[in-house]
């Protein structure tokens, strides 16, 4: 579930919950002791506020902004005092499988989600944007929009990221050859191109800054990162508007495109023509080729 205890689809149901942590005026606790409850991965995010975690009959203080990391069997007691102000996830063990990236960071994160992190301090900003990031997960589910399920992976994957991040992961990773780095990028468009993912958040997952990886696209392909993204989102919609039924309006959310305009515009500047004339023509032709066919002796 994600927050409210709305159920996710079939496939999805109970492999992300996020709580938010609005201050409340006693404290709140958490006990993972359960086998129900240790079940998947825990993670909270603590903008401002104070508390402590127990795991191992050892007590660690808390003081926002921090991080804690709880790994799936982790037999543990997470205590926040009144006031405190974040936000708290429960990962299952199968979203946890899924949303690593395929990527050279792979065998790194998923050796750091099966390790605890324990009040690690974290910048202001960082724990804001780390909340608002879980927000975002939470309103996902609550909206229940085609791709939802994607948009929600896709968020949680670079929530890991920071976490491991800011266990001091990353600092000890080498740096991807150019050519390793347009394999992996492209990996990471096939699966998040609907996603709507920034170039940014592309390089935020692959561990690089924007400009080495935009300097490696531009090297190996002649295009720019927001170009092949383009490409591969062109791609689908031509497919879309070839093969299936969907409105123009329905491609453009299964696409990731809240304004159908913008989609239309999107479409339009790079095919020369709206996508319902793009599918006209293509029903023309076809019609064309099949009436031909009709036609051999």
């Amino acid at each position: 579930m994600v927050g409210n205890g709305r159920a996710l689809p079939s496939g999805f149901v109970q492999d992300v919950e996020v709580e938010e942590l609005a201050g409340a005026l006693t404290a709140h606790e958490w006990d993972f002791s359960s086998a129900t409850a240790r079940l998947g991965g825990h993670g909270f995010v603590l903008a401002s506020g104070s508390g402590s975690v127990l795991l191992a009959g050892v007590v660690h203080p808390l003081e926002g902004p921090c991080v804690v990391w709880l790994p799936s069997g982790s037999l543990a007691r997470v205590r926040l005092d009144a006031g405190a102000r974040g936000a708290m996830m429960a990962v299952s063990d199968a979203a946890l499988g899924r949303v690593v990236p395929a990527s050279s960071i792979a065998g790194p994160l998923r050796q750091a989600i099966e390790r605890p992190m324990l009040g690690v301090r974290i910048e202001a900003a960082a724990a804001r944007g780390a909340v608002r990031d879980l927000e975002d997960m939470r309103r996902e589910a609550l909206d229940d929009l085609p791709g939802m399920r994607e948009a929600i992976i896709s968020r949680l994957c670079l929530v890991l990221i920071a976490f491991w991040r800011w266990g001091g992961g990353a600092s000890v990773q080498p740096q991807s050859s150019p050519r390793q780095l347009v394999q992996n990028f492209l990996q990471l468009v096939e699966l998040n191109a609907r996603a709507q993912w920034r170039i940014g958040d592309y390089a935020r997952t692959m561990g690089v800054s924007t400009d080495r990886l935009t300097t490696a696209i531009r090297r190996a392909t002649g295009q720019s990162p927001l170009e092949l993204v383009h490409r591969r989102l062109m791609k689908d919609a031509e497919s879309l508007l070839e093969r299936s039924i969907l409105q123009v309006a329905e491609i453009a959310d299964a696409l990731g495109f809240r304004d159908p305009g913008y989609f239309n515009r999107f479409f339009a500047r790079r095919a020369g023509m709206s996508p319902g004339r793009y599918r006209q023509q293509f029903l023309l032709q076809r019609a064309g080729r099949e009436g031909s066919y009709a036609a051999w002796p």
